[in-house]
């Protein structure tokens, strides 16, 4: 009886340290309730304050910030995230089997190489242990179908965290009036007159307001010879994110650059590779996100102006021979420099 009993429990304890090690196994491949995500990206020709961008990701936030190229950093973005949004991001990597992903993704024989996209890591960390799986370069052509998913999902929650509530999008436009020449000389009564979010591009609003200056004229007059006179103004302008990237006050005056509107220069850029083009590598390092797959000319148009802060305006493109194109686009004469070093020339 007794060796019977001895059978038994020695049966129990192996059964019992096979379910230990299929749980421990299984623990290894599977990304936990309480993981730590991280989306790290580095070495991309970028704004010197954007060089190094991180986003954590734990159970009750979204936490970007950016880091200039000596790791100071230089802004930071936290949002709220819900239960179920958190929990559907957990399900995703398991779904894609991220714990079982190769460490490293690069270019394979035959595949081009794309330039000046960086690398990106993206990191699970729980149990003391951090599994990282690295692209380099970053493009999306590099990744297989699954790590895409868990890509393309993070990018939309970086987005998410850069994106300023409408209260935020109303301070930031109401600070910045008051903090601009015309309105901080002989400025008063500024009043919200209109409110919008792009349709196709969330991360882009437009805000209308009036205000009453003392004086004739726009801009710092001091020193100036100037009317006392009760003028009213509108202003228009328009925040991607939280960033100004225009004000035009009474549609003549451009606040931002502190002159009259000016007249529309049409440039011509070099002949470029039409599947390659900057914009088109910047949007595949997922530096934005758009509700819908943008048209070539939205994408232009938020390339410029995110990264050089230029409003450009009338594209138009030619297929040249060779998977070739040439691109024409319309912007003010301001910016005429920055697109002469970077190769484009007077149409």
């Amino acid at each position: 009886m007794k060796k019977m009993v001895s059978i038994l429990l020695l049966a129990l304890f192996l059964i019992s340290a096979g379910c230990t090690e299929t749980q421990d196994e299984n623990d290894e491949n599977t990304v936990s309730d309480d993981a730590t995500i991280v989306h790290l990206s580095y070495g991309a020709f970028i704004l010197p304050e954007m060089a190094v961008q991180k986003m954590v990701v734990n159970s009750t936030s979204v936490n970007f910030s950016y880091y200039n190229y000596q790791d100071e950093l230089t802004a930071r973005y936290v949002k709220p995230i819900d239960h179920e949004t958190r929990d559907e991001l957990i399900a995703l990597f398991n779904n894609n089997d991220f714990m079982e992903l190769d460490e490293l993704y690069e270019p394979q024989e035959g595949q081009p190489i794309v330039a000046d996209t960086g690398i990106v890591e993206i990191q699970v960390m729980q149990n003391g242990v951090t599994k990282v799986v690295k692209v380099e370069p970053y493009a999306s052509e590099y990744m297989p179908d699954k790590l895409k998913e868990i890509n393309n999902a993070l990018i939309e929650l970086r987005q998410y965290a850069l994106s300023p509530s409408e209260n935020e999008r109303k301070k930031i436009a109401s600070e910045w009036i008051m903090n601009a020449p015309t309105y901080s000389f002989d400025g008063s009564d500024l009043e919200l007159e209109s409110y919008q979010v792009s349709k196709d591009n969330p991360a882009e609003a437009m805000l209308n307001y009036t205000f009453i200056s003392s004086h004739g004229g726009y801009g710092n007059r001091s020193g100036q010879m100037i009317t006392q006179v009760i003028t009213e103004h509108s202003i228009e302008l328009v925040l991607y994110n939280r960033n100004v990237n225009s004000a035009i006050i009474d549609g003549v005056w451009d606040e931002m650059n502190h002159v009259m509107l000016e007249e529309a220069v049409t440039m011509m850029s070099e002949e470029m590779n039409c599947n390659q083009t900057p914009w088109q590598t910047w949007y595949s390092e997922g530096n934005i996100s758009f509700l819908k797959e943008p048209s070539e000319e939205e994408l232009i148009v938020a390339y410029f102006s995110t990264v050089y802060n230029i409003e450009v305006s009338g594209l138009n493109s030619v297929s040249l021979e060779g998977e070739k194109c040439q691109y024409t686009i319309e912007i003010k004469e301001s910016a005429v420099e920055t697109l002469t070093e970077m190769g484009w020339q007077e149409a």
